[in-house]
């Protein structure tokens, strides 16, 4: 893969091991992994070289060509992002859509990535977990239960010995979603008797839609159906139910100018900002 032989890459290895004066490679019978001291460098020179990227980028063209790099959670990406960025651009008519750049995943896909360097922002639906980032909320989402009007149960009707005869559509593991109406089950006190588990939010509509059971919903992301009347909501009978969003980055990367200030933009932001639809 590098073009080279393998006793020129061990010599380098063996180079680097003597300069740090530590051990990058396990060494093993079936293979070599990186040992703690290998990860960190890693981490290191995957940011030294994007960070050479992009200063001969900013060099060559000046700051135009800059571009920033935002991984979404999938209601953000789904149901906030196109505003978010519509509305900083019109604030900021120097800087182009073409300038920004949308990764859509799954919480943990999306800290995964900001973790390899690989985006420069995320925005998340949960905290980063068991990575230590710079982060904010910007943004508290509400939570609604969803039921199609093909389903003879009422949402607003929510004692716990109903809601746990009902079947429940979810996410799969790694989404926040899921660990949001894991919490409401724990909060209300009932473990469902039937869960169907999908891999998208357009899947769980789909089937709340035709009557396949009931789900916790964003209510941004349920907009288009609640307006045509296609699903139901209610909020939970308890208390009102949130979840923030979140916007982290790694504290030690390298931030353009573009960078700061949509960072800026979202952290200044005056109450929620309205959904797309």
């Amino acid at each position: 893969m590098l073009n080279l032989s393998q006793p020129a890459v061990s010599h380098q290895i063996s180079q680097l091991e003597a300069y740090y004066n530590k051990q990058l490679f396990i060494r093993e019978k079936r293979g070599i992994t990186l040992s703690d001291a290998g990860k960190t460098l890693c981490e290191y020179g995957q940011q030294l070289l994007a960070l050479n990227d992009k200063m001969e980028n900013v060099l060559a063209e000046g700051d135009k060509t800059q571009t920033i790099k935002i991984g979404c959670s999938n209601t953000i990406g789904e149901c906030l992002i196109s505003k978010l960025v519509q509305d900083f651009i019109k604030l900021n008519p120097d800087i182009s859509s073409s300038q920004m750049r949308i990764t859509i995943g799954t919480s943990m896909d999306i800290t995964d990535l900001l973790y390899a360097s690989e985006i420069d922002l995320a925005l998340v639906e949960g905290q980063a977990g068991r990575y230590s980032f710079v982060t904010n909320e910007f943004y508290n989402d509400t939570l609604v239960l969803g039921v199609s009007p093909q389903l003879r149960f009422n949402p607003q009707d929510q004692e716990p010995e109903k809601l746990q005869e009902l079947t429940w559509l979810i996410r799969e593991p790694g989404c926040a979603m899921r660990q949001a109406t894991l919490d409401l089950w724990k909060g209300l006190g009932f473990e469902p008797k039937s869960i169907l588990v999908y891999n998208s939010n357009t899947l769980i509509k789909e089937g709340v839609k035709n009557g396949l059971g009931v789900a916790l919903f964003s209510k941004l992301a349920i907009c288009p159906e609640v307006k045509s009347g296609q699903i139901r909501i209610s909020k939970f009978k308890d208390r009102d139910r949130f979840r923030p969003f979140y916007l982290s980055r790694k504290e030690k990367q390298y931030k353009s100018r573009l960078q700061e200030r949509f960072w800026e933009y979202l952290i200044e932001l005056d109450g929620n900002p309205e959904a797309s639809c």
